[in-house]
């Protein structure tokens, strides 16, 4: 048995690997499978390591995602997540290699410096944004999730890998009393961020709150609705009238919540789809909305403009004297989209409901920009969004995590997807989910303040602090080693 139970060992972490990440994100299984890979591989050479795990975590990761991602004509494109994940298995690598230089407890942040680095370098680099970050399997543990807030998502990967690297460090041959010593202060340091964050959560700042509401009123999965696209381009006066009698659809939607006491009123991403000849009708008939009931609409339509000119999936905030308070362009996925790219500013409106702010859907997935959310103490920020069923509610997580970041309440109004109210903590206020209701509009109570984060002062150079760790703790093993050996 113990000839196979390296292989025991692999296929298991492999399992909570898949577990951890994409459509699953199981928290317990995101600390057990460093764990099971740091013991799979510990007897291995380097060169059969390497070729096992990498080959491990690649199905794993591809296995996690599968399906959620778009069908795109691009070469490979559905193999993406193999192939990032195949990346993963380089910090378990080096870990192994640093301790089989040194038994030094230094030699443990190899491990998390490294893979939190792959993280960040996919939340920041990555031009399709923020997919397979391991931070958000803890979504549904909410004093872990406050720890987004002083060092942002990457944050939380490198404590839950810094664990897994303490642990498997205890069976090394060090001293009985410097491993219990270990123990106790990992075990202390664990227990009081869960304590601190827990504390986070529970305890409430008295503040007001405003009645929101989302709607959207089209299944992206409708053939009729899908037939629309392909009306703009044969039949201009079939598709000018299907789009009107959605765009009346939506009006009388709107009222129907104005008057029942939603003082903003949050449409879904695509919520109407406009030949560019009706934008102008569009937006004044909202206008009248908006004065007449004293209340702010957020709306997306997506505008097909003239042939050669790239088409619009533009965000509308409109305030309660009908004006258009600000716009904001859509810039997440403009490489697959080809949408008119955004100039990438997270606009705001100051109101007496707090900072409020907007941006679309595949925006939230781009960090270097929302960051800007925590830097202008934007208090309520508005994610209109469009998904499919796969990547529900992962895509909805994702704009949560943004939230915590940077100290913004989030209202995320998903057509095809989970529709989400969340505070500046993470917790969930309201949902709906399109696919399980007869009705898509939520309803909710968002609190009008956010509140001023870590992350969004220092924190979110956290990767520095990574990277000066990682070049210190190298050169130390180095000079550890060299050191044994000349004695």
């Amino acid at each position: 048995m113990k000839k196979y139970s390296h292989i025991l060992l692999l296929v298991l972490g492999g399992l909570f690997m898949m577990l951890s990440n994409g459509k699953f994100l199981m928290a317990p299984a995101a600390w057990i499978f460093p764990i099971l890979f740091l013991y799979a591989i510990e007897k291995m050479s380097l060169k059969k390591a390497m070729l096992t795990l990498t080959l491990v975590t690649a199905v794993s990761n591809q296995l996690s995602f599968h399906n959620m991602l778009p069908s795109l004509d691009i070469p490979m494109f559905s193999y993406i997540p193999a192939m990032a994940g195949a990346l993963y298995a380089f910090p378990f690598i080096l870990q192994q290699l640093s301790f089989r230089k040194t038994n030094s407890f230094v030699a443990t942040l190899i491990l998390p410096c490294t893979y939190a680095l792959l993280d960040f370098s996919n939340l920041y680099f990555n031009p399709f944004g923020t997919f397979g970050i391991l931070g958000y399997s803890q979504h549904g543990f909410l004093p872990i999730v406050q720890v987004a807030s002083v060092v942002g998502v990457t944050g939380i990967t490198f404590l839950i890998m810094w664990t897994a690297s303490i642990i498997y460090w205890l069976r090394l041959d060090v001293t009985n009393k410097k491993k219990q010593h270990v123990a106790l202060l990992t075990a202390a340091v664990l227990i009081c961020i869960v304590t601190l964050g827990g504390w986070r959560v529970v305890t409430n700042v008295n503040t007001e709150t405003v009645t929101v509401s989302g709607i959207h009123t089209l299944d992206r999965t409708d053939s009729e609705v899908l037939e629309i696209f392909n009306l703009h381009e044969k039949e201009n006066r079939d598709f000018l009238k299907k789009t009107e009698e959605n765009l009346n659809q939506l009006i009388e939607m709107t009222i129907t919540e104005a008057k029942a006491g939603a003082k903003i009123i949050h449409h879904s991403e695509g919520v109407a789809m406009l030949d560019e000849t009706q934008k102008s009708l569009y937006l004044d008939s909202l206008r009248d909305v908006a004065k007449q009931w004293g209340v702010y609409i957020v709306t997306v339509p997506y505008v097909f403009t003239a042939e050669g000119s790239p088409n619009e999936n533009v965000l509308y905030m409109i305030d309660p004297s009908g004006e258009v308070a600000f716009e904001h362009f859509k810039y997440g996925g403009n490489l697959i989209e080809r949408t008119v790219e955004g100039d990438k500013q997270i606009k705001y409106a100051d109101t007496a409901y707090g900072r409020l702010s907007g941006i679309i859907c595949w925006d939230k997935d781009f960090p270097a920009i929302v960051n800007q959310a925590g830097e202008k103490n934007v208090d309520i920020l508005f994610i209109p969004s469009a998904d499919w069923k796969e990547i529900s509610p992962y895509h909805t997580i994702v704009g949560n995590f943004r939230g915590v970041e940077n100290g913004a309440n989030i209202v995320t109004q998903t057509v095809n997807g989970m529709s989400m109210i969340s505070d500046y903590k993470g917790q969930t206020l309201a949902q709906m989910d399109h696919f399980t209701s007869d009705q898509w509009v939520m309803r909710g109570q968002v609190p009008t303040k956010g509140m001023e984060t870590m992350y969004s002062k220092w924190g979110k150079y956290f990767v520095w602090y990574i990277i000066i760790t990682l070049l210190i703790s190298v050169g130390y093993i180095h000079f550890d080693r060299r050191k044994k050996f000349e004695s």
